[in-house]
């Protein structure tokens, strides 16, 4: 099988989105409905408005918007430009791959999960009675577009769960960057406490960015190495499902937990994990969880991640090393009893 390229593009500014859009083509927009007002007269095209909440990831949903964009006489040759976070690229990713059997898309990620993370890599999926990403599938969007700008005007909230992400890939592939990015962003106060200047996160980003685009090229349907993407998000899918926190909350809490355990298997030095702790909360990241973790075990056994028996968690061998590390179902609420 060729090896499939991922293509990105960066631009500065806003005013600049325009140019890097086909002009050939007939757009249209799939928007987060809160940025229509402040960002919509960028994509002067057909539009398509959503509200960017975890419901949204719905059949109800898919089968409105697919229903919208027969009313627009949408075809085969239709161009979709999904414009906002995690949510949409999920959602436009999943309908643009099913829609006539496929269609041709794009992100351009406005918040700072999806430009780390969410938008990169091809995975788009929906929600089936709660349970996260049950229903998805594979599909590399024709490119993604980064513009830095759009992470001005997030909330504290967004800010935070991209910033769990971003340490995530780097806790998992990058040991250097991630001594880096902690010395850079604690200073002398927490990032979060600060969020003055997002500027200082873009070299960041862009790193965090390369690392996903590469593991995704050697490994894109999740056989192997890309399935160590996955570090806390076992612990944040059940914590977002039973406590209803946010993604980045849960990821940021879901990192320690993992850290705990990996220390508890003997697979991480107590005083690594000691220090991925201390990181999380001097970047201003959460780390208790708000149930004890064994809790969370009857949602975890339900987790796509399951294997027959088996629960395939990411852990940690040490600070930029991950691996996949299978626990029995019957042995899983033990090993998380007691931990705190």
């Amino acid at each position: 099988m060729q090896k499939e390229t991922i293509k990105t593009y960066y631009c500065s500014k806003l005013g600049e989105i325009g140019n890097y859009l086909p002009a050939d083509r007939r757009i249209v927009v799939l928007i987060d409905s809160s940025l229509e007002e402040m960002y919509g007269t960028l994509f002067p095209y057909p539009s398509i408005g959503v509200e960017a909440r975890e419901e949204s990831k719905s059949f109800l949903k898919v089968e409105e918007i697919t229903l919208r964009l027969m009313e627009m006489g949408a075809d085969r040759g239709t161009f979709l430009l999904v414009v906002g976070g995690g949510i949409l690229s999920d959602l436009g990713g999943f309908i643009a791959s099913i829609y006539f059997r496929g269609i041709d898309f794009a992100y351009v990620p406005t918040t700072l999960l999806a430009q780390v993370d969410a938008s990169i890599g091809g995975k788009c999926a929906i929600n089936v009675s709660g349970y996260k990403n049950i229903l998805g599938v594979v599909k590399q969007p024709c490119f993604t577009l980064f513009c830095g700008e759009f992470l001005n005007s997030l909330p504290k909230k967004e800010v935070e769960a991209g910033l769990a992400e971003m340490m995530k890939t780097f806790l998992l592939a990058d040991r250097s960057v991630y001594f880096d990015a902690v010395d850079s962003l604690t200073g002398t106060s927490p990032f979060l406490k600060r969020i003055s200047n997002i500027s200082e996160l873009l070299p960041f980003i862009k790193k965090a960015a390369e690392i996903k685009i590469s593991v995704v090229e050697r490994d894109p349907y999740e056989k192997g190495e890309r399935k160590l993407l996955n570090l806390g998000h076992t612990f944040a899918h059940a914590l977002e499902k039973l406590c209803s926190v946010s993604h980045g909350e849960g990821v940021s809490i879901g990192i320690a937990l993992a850290a705990k355990l990996s220390v508890k298997l003997r697979l991480l030095e107590s005083g690594e994990g000691d220090k991925i702790l201390r990181d999380m909360e001097q970047l201003g990241l959460p780390v208790k969880s708000p149930v004890a973790p064994r809790e969370l075990t009857e949602i975890i056994t339900k987790d796509k991640k399951r294997d027959g028996d088996n629960i395939q968690f990411v852990l940690l061998k040490s600070i930029g090393t991950a691996v996949i590390y299978p626990i029995s179902i019957d042995r899983l609420k033990g090993v998380l009893n007691d931990l705190s």
